[in-house]
């Protein structure tokens, strides 16, 4: 009767670990990058966000001085970005500068060349720009600040997925598919299917 006792003890112990085993790879399984992580990577990029230009042959000086990053807003597959800038406007010798906040989503893209995502087809939610006392929308300031904002996303990756914990090392070398859900990326080995 001791050793059935003890054998089933042993059994319902190899059972736990099992289980324990299998949820450990469960989690192992898929990585996650958070609003705040994509939000560490953004703020050292942010710096380098500026572009000298003309509006109407009036030089133009465009920087982005911060931007807050939304994972999957209301369950949208899509990363919205709130972005705020100065346009500082140069005229005989005198520097004008205007704020411009821009509220832009675009659908997040996995290029798996580069391991790395980027945001594509940007869409413009909302604009203000605060000027000298002028507060609203100037569609020439916004459009131009907006096209900035699309040629610095298309060329520099918002995560890369080199850049994981190295816990998750084994994702950089394999094939992977991008969900986006509500405050998070999450990446899984694509299946053979």
């Amino acid at each position: 009767m001791n050793r059935f006792l003890n054998f089933r003890l042993l059994v319902a112990f190899v059972c736990m670990v099992a289980l324990a085993g299998c949820s450990t790879l469960a989690s192992l399984a898929s990585y996650s990058v958070t609003n705040a992580d994509l939000q560490r990577v953004v703020d050292r990029q942010v710096a380098n966000v500026q572009e000298q230009g003309s509006i109407l042959g009036i030089p133009l000086l465009l920087e982005v001085d911060d931007m807050q990053v939304n994972i999957g807003p209301e369950n949208r597959q899509t990363i919205q970005l709130i972005a705020d800038a100065t346009a500082t406007v140069s005229v005989l010798g005198m520097k004008y500068p205007a704020k411009v906040k821009l509220d832009v989503e675009g659908m997040p893209y996995y290029d798996p060349s580069k391991k790395a995502v980027f945001i594509r087809s940007l869409v413009l939610n909302d604009t203000t720009v605060d000027a000298m006392g002028y507060r609203g929308n100037l569609a020439p300031v916004s459009s131009k600040v907006m096209s900035l904002l699309n040629h610095f996303l298309m060329e520099q990756p918002v995560y890369e997925v080199k850049d994981v914990p190295a816990t998750y090392a084994w994702l950089t070398d394999m094939p992977l598919v991008m969900t986006v859900e509500s405050g998070k990326i999450v990446f899984k080995p694509q299946s053979g299917e």
